[in-house]
């Protein structure tokens, strides 16, 4: 039974950075991770896809062979995989299969001493993913139309829950800077509504480019009234005040009671090139789908107890040693996952990113440079460890060579 992300948003909202980012995340991480490209108007995308639709069907194929627009062709497109599941069961076992075979870390040639346990001294036991450790991000077209009104993505959907095993998540990106404009906000809003309800799979909303946030404006409110969407009537005000809604009162307010009696929108916070705000999302993720990552099995507990270690950086007033810094891992994040509770919550999205963006960049500058200090140490510890290994296999080769030509003589 794999796990996986149905990555969905409107164009511009960052699907295609998230997805390489959730890639490189996921790989720092250990954790095993195939992207599904379902874009086909994007047949080479950035990022390392194991299957892609473009390898059945692309959008320049659709338009010239029907003579259809952008938006019909990407319609005709997804109903063209609708009609053809049967290939995208065969390409996903096959890419599953192969990273089956691979294992950890790519499953690539490793050296002696890469097979080497860091504690024993003696070989790694190399191991193979399970089909329920994987993971499947599955990246889609950026017509909003595919996930709220249009059925066949949908369809696909249901036949890889349901006929596949896969327990998929939905995973729903909007640009964070339309909370900056009510009426942008309130579409959002709607939109998350619809999509939530049409594809009826355990739904993340995320606020993308957070950290971009401070640069578009002032917010009316603080982050935590967006993010949570609390009472929607403090909109109305801003709705009236707007041109193009303020003739719309009655409207207006009818759709922030739909909303707001629904009770179903919410939002998590995303700045993709932060790994604590990475790791924090991911966390809520794994929660929806009750997925339990392979490494938690394997994580050191003594990084998480040791008092040197920092599991979350401290607000750019703290004064606090850190001594004894280079002994241990700064930030176990990589190796360990934290509880959700120390992860970043909209409070601190707001300080770190739009009230004090930079005196926590200037901090934060000062943690990445005693992660590169502790990782160089690392590194030259790990050399000497090898060296040493090498130089004791090649004495001990040396030495029954010698008793064997004893022997002869």
């Amino acid at each position: 039974m794999p796990f996986g992300q149905v990555v969905i948003g409107p164009p511009g909202s960052g699907k295609t950075t998230y997805v390489w980012g959730l890639h490189q995340f996921f790989t720092a991480l250990e954790r095993p991770i195939l992207l599904v490209n379902l874009d086909p108007a994007a047949p080479s995308p950035p990022y390392p896809h194991s299957v892609s639709i473009a390898d059945l069907i692309s959008l320049d194929d659709a338009m010239s062979a029907h003579g259809l627009g952008p938006n019909g062709a990407m319609l005709y497109c997804l109903e063209y995989l609708e009609a053809n599941l049967d290939w995208l069961d065969h390409e996903l076992d096959r890419a599953l299969t192969a990273l089956e075979q691979a294992g950890p870390a790519g499953g690539g040639a490793a050296s002696d001493d890469d097979e080497l346990d860091p504690v024993s001294g003696g070989r790694k036991e190399r191991r193979r993913w399970r089909r329920d450790e994987m993971y499947v991000v599955f990246d889609t077209p950026g017509q909003v139309e595919l996930s709220t009104n249009h059925d066949s993505l949908k369809h696909v959907l249901e036949h890889l829950r349901k006929r596949a095993g896969f327990r998929l998540a939905a995973v729903h990106l909007m640009d964070a800077s339309h909370i900056l404009d009510a009426p942008k906000y309130v579409a959002v809003l709607l939109l998350a509504l619809r999509t939530m309800l049409q594809l009826e799979l355990p739904h993340v909303n995320v606020l993308s480019k957070v950290d971009l946030l401070g640069q578009a404006g002032d917010l009316p409110f603080n982050l935590d009234y967006y993010t949570e969407v609390q009472d929607l009537s403090y909109l109305l005000p801003f709705l009236e005040r707007d041109q193009r809604t303020q003739r719309f009162g009655e409207l207006n307010r009818v759709i922030c009671d739909l909303v707001e009696e629904f009770g179903l929108v919410g939002f998590e916070t995303l700045a993709v090139e932060d790994k604590d705000s990475m790791l924090r999302l991911v966390q809520v993720i794994d929660q929806a789908l009750g997925y339990v990552p392979p490494a938690l099995s394997s994580a050191s507990p003594s990084s998480s107890s040791d008092p040197h270690t920092h599991s979350h950086p401290q607000p750019p007033s703290s004064t606090s040693s850190h001594t004894s810094h280079h002994a241990h891992a700064p930030h176990p994040s990589f190796a360990q996952s934290q509880p959700l509770s120390t992860a970043l919550h909209a409070g601190t999205v707001q300080e770190k990113w739009v009230d004090h963006a930079r005196e926590y960049e200037v901090h934060e500058r000062g943690m990445w440079e005693k992660e590169g200090e502790w990782a160089a140490e690392r590194a030259t510890e790990e050399s000497r460890r090898r060296a040493v290994e090498r130089a004791r296999r090649e004495a001990g080769g040396e030495a029954a060579g010698g008793g064997e030509g004893a022997e002869g003589r």
